[in-house]
């Protein structure tokens, strides 16, 4: 487990540094160490979201939820890839789970709020708008997807 996790850490430094490519080989070398390290599933998924690979990313997303249910990240950025593929619905339905994990998770609040606008729900956009702004100012969280 501990050589996965360093693998995982030296993914993180190449995605840090936008070198997405050594990211993913990264990432991959971790799950291939340890094929239940959601973590690296999760990492591995955000990337290939990034790279535009939203189907890959979904599969990735998908895994690390069946190893670790009560991942709000992964939720939340299996969200961030449907959204992207158009599917709002399931977008939001992804949103919202992460956000029944961890009601403090503001970036869900932003993203689902956009998920909404783009369906033309202003009013619940702005309702999620305005409890991202208060989370944030309660928690201080940085604003980041991953």
């Amino acid at each position: 487990m501990q050589e996965a996790v360093e693998a995982c850490r030296r993914g993180t430094g190449w995605w840090l540094k936008r070198n997405i490519e050594k990211a993913v080989v990264h990432f991959s070398e971790a799950i291939r160490l340890d094929p239940q390290y959601a973590r690296a599933y999760c990492n591995r998924g955000t990337v290939y979201c990034e790279l535009g690979d939203l189907d890959a990313a979904i599969a990735d997303l998908d895994e690390a939820i069946r190893l670790k249910p009560d991942y709000a990240r992964a939720y939340n950025n299996r969200g961030v890839a449907r959204r992207m593929q158009g599917d709002l619905d399931r977008a939001i339905a992804d949103y919202s789970q992460a956000l029944r994990i961890d009601p403090a998770y503001a970036d869900a609040y932003r993203n689902r709020a956009v998920a909404h606008a783009e369906q033309g729900d202003t009013a619940q956009a702005k309702q999620d708008q305005a409890e991202h702004d208060r989370v944030r100012a309660h928690h201080h969280q940085p604003s980041a997807q991953s």
